[in-house]
């Protein structure tokens, strides 16, 4: 047991933690580049995101209207304009079973495109994880919680990471709009809410939650929204972007209600073990629940210093999305996961041992990439999830319930 502490000890706390984390960074790029390389139409999801692109230039129609395929905002096509080199073939059924030798070299731009696709989203996540840990920098050997936190967001980052989601983005523009809450840059903060939204439409959680809280970003999140929907404006045909936006709107209509158990949220856990419910009660909850997470928020931002009470204020957005959005994929748990590390981290760093709480915060970044763990995914898949959701949604609510705050990044005890 000692040698294993030990052996932890130099990992987590030594002068060389940092160089750790940024090599295991580096290996799943790696990893991730070579299966994107090879296998570029396995467990991808950026073929949806390579024909709206191709779609959105030439004026076609971008959604299915069906509920599946593109289900974001019509400027989001934007964000993987750079990397559409060479769209992907109609039929990815036929393009899977073709062998590489036949398809290498006539595909082999849309292959680099997906490495350069990874490395962007990686280490846009990356980065986003070192800013946060930075934030929480003190003097003291116990200084950096890259290396901690990095080894804990890795597990649900590995599956959104294989299939290029933005997932990964909308968790790097939630946490680098942390930091700067925490840091009071108010415009940069706005601007990476912003960015958010263009990522994802669930990117308005934290932009909401984030705008009511904070009177400084008022003026400028409605400056940045109007600029938001300006972008859509870039194509050169407006009436083209108007009926775009007609057929977005159609299609979240249709996907936000799922005919299907398939997602990771509280219907769908309900769902697994028989307990129904209507469209109209789960929206009920649903609205309960964001109202719920309003006063948490309040209160969190009340009793919290000015860099923890951002970082609980978007660790409970994120729960909120996973547990009550009803497409929460099992994949879209790397939103919530760094939040949850920074957290088990920072109460690490605090009491120097693992108690029942630091222990419980680590058992969910663990499970939160349970879809990687092989037959125990088959025993956990769709309830799992959500229920890890709602316990740190719960453990938030008890934080904010209490008179004083139970974590406090600057103090760290002797050994």
């Amino acid at each position: 047991m000692r040698l294993l502490l030990g052996k932890l000890n130099a990992l987590f706390w030594s002068d060389n933690s940092n160089l750790y984390a940024r090599r295991l960074w580096l290996l799943f790029f790696a990893i991730v580049a070579l299966l994107a390389f090879f296998q570029p139409a396995q467990r991808n999801i950026t073929h949806h995101y390579s024909r709206a692109a191709y779609n959105w230039w030439n004026s076609e129609n971008m959604y299915s209207l069906s509920g599946s395929g593109f289900l974001y905002f019509p400027q989001s096509a934007l964000l993987y304009t750079p990397f559409a080199w060479q769209e992907f073939p109609e039929n990815i059924t036929v393009f899977k079973k073709q062998p590489l030798s036949e398809t290498l070299l006539p595909t082999l731009p849309l292959r680099l495109a997906e490495v350069l696709y990874r490395a962007f989203s990686l280490g846009l996540l990356c980065w986003a994880i070192w800013r946060m840990c930075e934030l929480f920098k003190i003097e003291s050997r116990y200084s950096s919680l890259f290396s901690l936190v990095t080894v804990l967001s890795i597990p649900a980052s590995l599956t959104a990471g294989r299939n290029g989601q933005f997932n990964l983005l909308l968790a790097a523009t939630m946490i680098l709009a942390t930091v700067a809450v925490s840091q009071k840059r108010w415009g940069s903060a706005a601007t990476w809410l912003v960015l958010g939204v263009l990522v994802k439409p669930l990117g308005l959680v934290p932009l909401l939650l984030f705008g009511v809280l904070y009177p400084a970003l008022w003026w400028r999140l409605a400056v940045g929204m109007l600029c938001f929907m300006g972008m859509s404006f870039i194509h050169y045909d407006p009436k083209y972007v108007l009926s775009q936006w007609q057929m977005c709107i159609e299609q979240m209509r249709t996907a936000s209600t799922p005919t299907d158990n398939s997602f990771d949220d509280i219907a769908g856990m309900f769902r697994t073990f028989g307990i129904n419910g209507s469209d109209q009660t789960w929206f009920a909850v649903r609205a309960l629940f964001a109202f719920l997470t309003l006063g948490i928020a309040w209160r969190l931002k009340k009793i919290y210093s000015s860099e923890v009470g951002p970082l609980l204020i978007a660790g409970l957005s994120a729960a909120y999305l996973m547990a009550f959005n009803p497409r929460t994929e099992t994949v879209s748990y790397v939103i919530i996961a760094p939040f949850v590390a920074m957290c088990a981290g920072l109460l690490i760093r605090q009491q120097k041992s693992l108690t029942v709480l630091t222990a419980l915060l680590v058992f969910l970044c663990i499970g939160f990439g349970a879809d990687c763990y092989g037959d125990i995914y088959k025993l956990t898949r769709i309830w799992f999830k959500p229920l890890l959701a709602l316990l740190f949604f719960g453990l938030l609510m008890v934080w904010g319930a209490r008179k004083y705050a139970p974590i406090d990044h600057r103090n760290v005890q002797a050994l």
